[in-house]
């Protein structure tokens, strides 16, 4: 990573990040100003996306599905109305260990029209919240890898891997050498073993138009690679 890039991750690291929840109507976008995006679920309440939208929300990634038949109620209405108010959007799916990957797969793809989405899909990674499994970590890692399959047989676009740092190291590292990476590392910048993409940051974002915290997200990389991002 180079001095630049590094510079940024600690300007938004020691607390600039909360000055972009609270930036008003967006002027013309300079070439090397940071991209910065959010994602919600049910639990961050009704948005008002049209209100994000004057705060400088470059993206934002909407929970879909969790396991194998569960559908976040809010998914249609973040999707529909984030798209309306021109925010880039993208679908993530919460992957529970006692399912298997196939399953989980079916519910995704029966929620998600994967032409309409702006950005890459997502599996979320972690171990947080999981229950009733005795699966090994090798056994969890090849259902993933169905998943992201399965997925990807449905589409032109990779899978995005999302994970916290110890469910990475524990999963991911090292298995998924095609798939790009979303690490959460609250307050610091990631330190994993190869390159990231997207950087959860923040756990405490405010916006207008949300209700509560919002997690803040950074895309690792300029605005043409953020471009060909979107395409990926």
């Amino acid at each position: 990573m180079n001095k630049i890039k590094v510079a940024i991750l600690l300007l938004l690291c020691v607390g600039g990040i909360f000055a972009y929840g609270k930036r008003e109507k967006k002027t013309k976008r300079k070439p090397d100003s940071p991209i910065i995006g959010i994602d919600v679920s049910k639990h961050t309440g009704v948005i008002n996306w049209e209100k994000l939208k004057t705060q400088g929300v470059d993206f934002a990634y909407v929970k879909s599905t969790e396991g194998a038949d569960y559908i976040d109620p809010r998914y249609d209405y973040n999707f529909k109305e984030a798209k309306e108010v021109g925010i880039p959007v993208g679908a993530y799916h919460f992957f529970r260990f006692h399912r298997t990957g196939e399953e989980q797969a079916n519910n995704f793809l029966s929620q998600v029209n994967l032409k309409k989405l702006d950005l890459p899909p997502v599996v979320d990674v972690e171990e947080w919240g999981q229950y009733n499994t005795t699966k090994s970590a090798d056994d969890i890692t090849r259902e993933i890898k169905d998943f992201i399959d399965e997925v990807e047989d449905h589409s032109s676009r990779s899978v995005v891997i999302y994970s916290d740092k110890n469910s990475y190291r524990k999963y991911v590292e090292g298995k998924f050498p095609k798939n790009r990476i979303w690490i959460c590392s609250i307050g610091t910048p990631p330190q994993i073993d190869r390159d990231w993409t997207l950087w959860q940051q923040s756990h405490d974002g405010k916006f207008k138009g949300a209700p509560g915290k919002v997690d803040v997200n950074l895309f690792n990389g300029n605005f043409k690679a953020w471009k060909k991002f979107m395409k990926n």
